[in-house]
């Protein structure tokens, strides 16, 4: 069976220009969130710095003059090829010690950095990771919270509420004291950010048809190249951490105002919230919109629809042990999705060359995945996941074996587009990721599990960060990139088990645990309840599925 829902969105059109205006609205989020999410890598910015001279209140990091010059080599120690170390500094007694003060290089980047304005250099260099890391378990937290405040509140609430908050924290963290006020404040930053970002994926679900959705998912996936593409604009132009903070808090303020005014609540949390009169005027709406025209008592057969419901546990999967299989390989999928996707992101620091340059090659590396969304309806969903999978994985570990062990410094812009591939392959695997698990997963405990598998990505999140900054801590002959072989290696893992995962494409997605134990397997059933059930599943033909994406309605 068709969700009734979806059959109806299909007769008052499925991507009409209703829909339009309403995706363009939320848009919005897509573009803002990165902003807050790859901000960091330039807050991050260590320019070029030595410790501070003592008895030299208007120090540089550039000599000045003679006598100053030669102050500067007096009191700070050189290595063998006589270049000035940037932590230690000696004392009277001629001994090496750290220094707690520290004069940077205003040649390259003119602007006061976040590490610099907060002194995280040297020995409190794990505060910087650190900041990452509660960026990141923000996340976590605004996945579970965010998603519960949607179905409580409805999605139009959350996503204003996330827009609002998230932007009003952002202002509040330009003015921060110190690293601990801000890490905190990035917390709930991070917190609304995703949450933007989990509404935005429900919200065009709920609005589109299926034949339209894959069109939808394409557009939604070129909103965030273009907000990672304006965090190197903003960055550039406003190099001050503070004001470069402000600013791109000031934006999801300004995108709520037409939100709160034009955007409606999606009909499916009506009808499933028993709201029928809403729902009722939405899809009169809608048609309207497009030109439709609604059958005669739509709302009854919506209303049987949702009483006919099958109620199941998420203690019922430890039943189906294909179900269970599946489940633990999409967890792993999505784990390395978010551990590679957003640590390469963040990486984007350690790479060689200009860091605005390459942090707007990064946000361009995302835009070809929309053609494998859009061509997914053609090519599946299992073989273009595995090709990114292993293309990407192989592209990051040549960068990092290149980097390891030939001479590139001619070549620096060559290993960053390399990498940026290995960035495209993993950023397509995350957008597969949503609709390939939903579609295997059954209907009874789709947005339970789908929501599980989101989780387990922010936990990969989480570890990004520890990941890019491992090399300031390990040293091995990768250097910088050797977070590039983590992600590699992860990711090679992750093509060969998705190999163990059925394609999806053109079948009715299961709606019970004992369907989605049996979908595309031979595998019997022993309890007769379900067997029964399999069976008229397994007889059903995919007409029902084909119909409705050619146009035809049925239920």
């Amino acid at each position: 069976m068709v969700s009734k829902i979806d059959v109806l969105l299909e007769t008052v059109g499925a991507l009409g220009v209703y829909q339009w205006r309403q995706l363009f609205l939320i848009a919005l989020g897509p573009i803002a969130a990165p902003l807050h999410f790859i901000s960091i890598v330039f807050h991050s910015i260590k320019p070029t710095h030595r410790c501070k001279l003592p008895n030299w209140e208007n120090d540089t990091f550039s000599p000045f003059s003679e006598v100053h010059n030669q102050s500067i080599y007096q009191w700070i120690p050189v290595d063998k090829d006589g270049i000035l170390d940037a932590c230690k500094i000696y004392t009277n007694n001629n001994e090496t010690v750290e220094c707690e003060e520290h004069v940077f290089d205003k040649s390259v980047y003119w602007g006061v950095t976040l590490n610099e304005q907060f002194n995280m250099v040297c020995g409190e260099s794990v505060a910087g990771t650190t900041v990452k890391v509660v960026f990141s378990c923000g996340l976590v937290a605004g996945a579970i919270v965010v998603g519960a405040l949607s179905d409580r509140f409805g999605r139009k609430v959350a996503y204003v509420g996330c827009l609002v908050v998230g932007g009003a924290t952002g202002i509040v963290a330009a003015f921060s004291v110190n690293y601990y006020m801000f890490a905190a404040l990035r917390f709930f930053i991070a917190m609304c950010m995703v949450g933007i970002a989990l509404i935005v994926h429900i919200i065009n679900i709920e609005i589109v048809g299926p034949s339209g959705r894959s069109y939808a998912v394409a557009f939604r996936n070129l909103c965030w190249p273009i907000g990672v593409i304006l965090t190197s604009l903003f960055a550039y132009f406003l190099q001050d951490w503070n004001n470069f903070q402000l600013a791109i808090s000031v934006l999801p303020i300004a995108f709520s105002l037409p939100v709160i005014i034009l955007l409606k609540e999606t009909p499916h949390y009506l009808v499933t919230k028993g709201k029928h009169e809403e729902a009722e005027s939405l899809f009169e709406y809608i048609a309207k919109t497009n030109g439709k025209t609604l059958p005669e008592n739509f709302m009854d057969d919506l209303k049987e629809d949702e009483e006919a419901a099958v109620t199941e546990k998420v203690k019922d999967i430890f039943k189906a042990p294909v179900l269970i299989k599946r489940l633990f390989i999409f967890v792993y999928l999505w784990f390395i999705a978010g551990l590679g996707y957003y640590g390469l992101g963040f990486n984007v620091s350690n790479l060689t060359g200009d860091i605005f340059v390459n942090n707007v090659i990064s946000g361009v590396a995302d835009l070809p995945k929309t053609i494998f969304v859009l061509f997914a309806w053609k090519f599946g969903r299992k073989a273009p996941t595995i090709f990114c999978l292993l293309f990407g994985s192989a592209a990051l570990l040549i960068s990092a074996f290149m980097t390891a062990f030939l001479d590139t410094s001619g070549y620096s812009m060559v290993i960053v587009i390399i990498s940026m591939v290995g960035k495209l392959g993993i950023a397509t695997v995350l957008a597969f990721d949503y609709f390939w698990s939903s579609e295997m997963f059954p209907s009874t405990l789709r947005s339970t599990l789908v929501g599980f598998c989101s989780l387990c990505a922010r936990v990969g999140i989480i570890l990004a960060p520890i990941i890019v900054d491992l090399n300031l801590y390990v040293k091995t002959v990768f250097g910088a990139y050797l977070g590039a072989l983590i992600f590699g290696i992860t990711m090679f893992i992750g093509g060969i088990l998705a190999f163990l995962l059925p394609e999806t494409n053109k079948q009715r997605m299961p709606e019970t645990i004992a369907e989605a134990n049996a979908f595309l397997t031979k595998r019997q059933v022993t309890n007769e309840a379900d067997e029964s059930n399999v069976e008229k599943f397994d007889m059903q033909n995919l007409s029902s599925t084909t119909d409705l994406i050619d146009g035809k309605k049925s239920t």
